[in-house]
């Protein structure tokens, strides 16, 4: 059994992680910045401590928790649509990320891990590996790959081993209803008209539960290999195909008779998600065990039960 701690326990992969390390014997210590939501989502359970710190707290945490294994920092602020390109908030998040990994040093953890993003890989038209040159455009793909050099390097001075993890689009039940699944679901279960980008692009989606699944098993796999020192990994899916297949494919799931007006939104910025997972396999041996349709439909069957029960 391993000690991990984990900020940003009650986000969305956080929560699920949180489970599956509970489910696979280990002990967890939560790091939320609300005690009593983090009760509400959590639960309780013997293994699981909650303890309440704010991201300006992270430098000091190793006085709250005095030892632990691994420290797995998931917390980011402005990570939704308005904090993506506010760059007071995203540079703040650089200094937290650094604050975070001196106090598992100061922990005793032997593995420090830290959630990236693909938006660090920037506009890219082709498969993109872990080798892939990062170009980003937006105040938070800038801010996570400057944390994650600063992060790598600071890693090594402290003699922590480092995991990266860039995480792609992951989508499930509980997801934030502002995403293009959440969106669309719950428009066309309403048979309304949807508003979409040409949606031509390659996509992937990566079940947040996989998700969780991946990251307990490289942490696994860093803590049990004497030579493993700092590695950066892309989560995602298997499944690639254009933005507009999995969009229809919903549309047939939910029975809907939405209309879908593709192309009146055009982005900005042409992102295409075709990552190359040779390195995860090879490691792990896992990327996933759900398809897009097992938990679109879990996540209509949700929808539906909570408007009944309203």
């Amino acid at each position: 059994m391993q000690t991990y701690v984990l900020t940003g326990a009650t986000s969305f992969i956080g929560s699920q992680l949180v489970r599956h390390l509970l489910g696979k014997g280990h002990r967890v210590i939560a790091v939320c910045r609300n005690h009593p939501r983090a009760v509400s989502k959590l639960g309780s359970h013997p293994a699981l401590q909650i303890v309440e710190a704010q991201l300006a707290d992270y430098g000091q945490l190793y006085t709250l928790i005095p030892r632990a294994d691994v420290f797995i920092h998931l917390a980011w602020a402005g990570t939704g649509h308005d904090g993506r390109n506010a760059e007071d908030i995203q540079h703040a998040n650089i200094r937290h990320a650094l604050d975070a990994l001196q106090s598992a040093a100061k922990m005793g953890c032997q593995l420090f891990a830290d959630a990236g993003s693909q938006a660090e890989y920037g506009t890219q038209l082709g498969i993109i590996s872990e080798q892939t040159p990062c170009h980003p455009f937006s105040a938070y793909g800038k801010a996570k790959l400057e944390a994650y050099r600063q992060c790598c390097s600071q890693a090594q001075t402290l003699g922590l081993k480092y995991l990266h993890l860039r995480i792609f689009s992951l989508f499930g039940v509980g997801d934030h209803p502002w995403t293009l699944v959440m969106t669309c679901v719950g428009r066309m279960l309403r048979h309304e008209a949807i508003d979409l980008s040409p949606c031509t692009q390659l996509w992937n989606f990566l079940n947040v539960s996989d998700a969780a699944e991946q990251v307990s098993r490289l942490c696994a796999y860093a803590l049990s290999h004497p030579d493993f020192r700092q590695e950066v990994f892309n989560i995602a899916s298997d499944d690639v195909r254009p933005l507009r297949e999995f969009v229809e494919e919903m549309k047939v799931l939910c029975r809907s008779r939405s209309p879908l007006r593709y192309g009146v939104i055009q982005p900005a910025n042409l992102v295409s998600l075709n990552p190359d997972l040779t390195k995860l396999r090879r490691t792990i041996g896992y990327v996933g065990d759900s398809t897009f349709r097992d938990v679109v439909c879990d996540i209509i069957q949700h929808q539906a039960s909570n408007s009944h029960a309203i």
